[in-house]
């Protein structure tokens, strides 16, 4: 990612605005101190997050918490300089661990984004919305995205990416959740009593309704019934009337749901979300080469 170049532009404009721990003029994490290493941890496809060099040259401990060393001079057991950032990268790494983001999508941040393509200043406006929700987060004036278009249009990319951010410069309690599998899936299981979720109705929706930033992906898949329909809107109003970072995908436009339920679900995606048509062709095929 060259100097100068839009991606390159919105990154550091999103890091200003984040803490740092690392050294302002470092090349690599350009001062924030953790980046994400592709061929770091456990598979290379995955990758991971990790200290910077530019922090890791300060250690004085044994790496190992709680990161604390014996001071002689001062006689004391005292914090190693690079005990802010080990903490956080614990957080980082935690918070992506209990995101619910699929591993394809782990890590992926706004570099990951083509921009190369025939459809390249539709995926340029997406980003720039993507950044500004991204920097809006946390305030009286969030407002969410509405993401439709084709498959392979990019919408699951761009709704992870947004989540990757948030955890990685907010350390934001984000989570991604499938619509059919991890919303009304796991609603349904909790009428069966063969279920472990027998009976966890209440404390599902509870736990979707508080995320600070929730992803919804493929959200108007399900519609078969005026419970599903309930259901989707119950979600919604909870999350508009706390005024939390709601972030849908979906292949259809919002006015396909003018006639359900009564107009209410299209009455909420207006107020809390932006909407944004995704038209890049075959994007997360590209996107997929580009990682390799």
């Amino acid at each position: 990612m060259a100097s100068g170049s839009p991606l390159y532009d919105l990154k550091r404009q999103l890091e200003s605005n984040a803490k740092g721990y690392g050294q302002i003029d470092c090349k690599i994490c350009h001062g924030m101190g953790i980046f994400y290493d592709p061929f770091f941890g456990q598979t290379k496809r995955m990758g991971s997050y990790r200290l910077c060099k530019c922090v890791e040259e300060q250690t004085v401990c044994d790496g190992n918490p709680p990161y604390e060393y014996f001071d002689f001079e001062k006689n004391a057991v005292v914090a190693c300089p690079t005990k802010p950032a080990r903490l956080v990268l614990q957080q980082i790494l935690e918070l992506e661990r209990n995101s619910g983001i699929p591993d394809r999508y782990r890590g992926r941040l706004i570099e990951s984004v083509d921009i190369s393509g025939d459809s390249s200043m539709n995926v340029l406006i997406a980003l720039d919305h993507a950044a500004h929700a991204i920097q809006s987060f946390g305030s009286n004036q969030v407002k969410g995205l509405y993401l439709y278009g084709p498959t392979g249009a990019g919408k699951t990319l761009l709704s992870c990416v947004i989540l990757n951010e948030l955890i990685r410069l907010y350390r934001a309690d984000a989570h991604y959740a499938k619509i059919s599998r991890d919303i009304i899936g796991k609603l349904r299981d909790t009428f069966n009593p063969q279920s472990e979720a027998y009976g966890e109705g209440r404390r599902i929706e509870q736990e979707l309704g508080k995320y600070p930033a929730l992803v919804i992906d493929d959200f108007g898949v399900q519609r078969e019934s005026p419970w599903v329909n309930s259901v989707l809107y119950d979600l919604i109003d909870t999350r508009y009337e706390n005024n939390l970072l709601t972030i849908l995908t979906s292949n259809e436009p919002m006015d396909s749901w003018k006639e359900i339920a009564g107009g209410r679900v299209l009455s909420r995606l207006r107020e809390m979300c932006l909407e944004i048509h995704m038209e890049a062709p075959d994007f997360r095929l590209r996107e997929s080469k580009s990682i390799r």
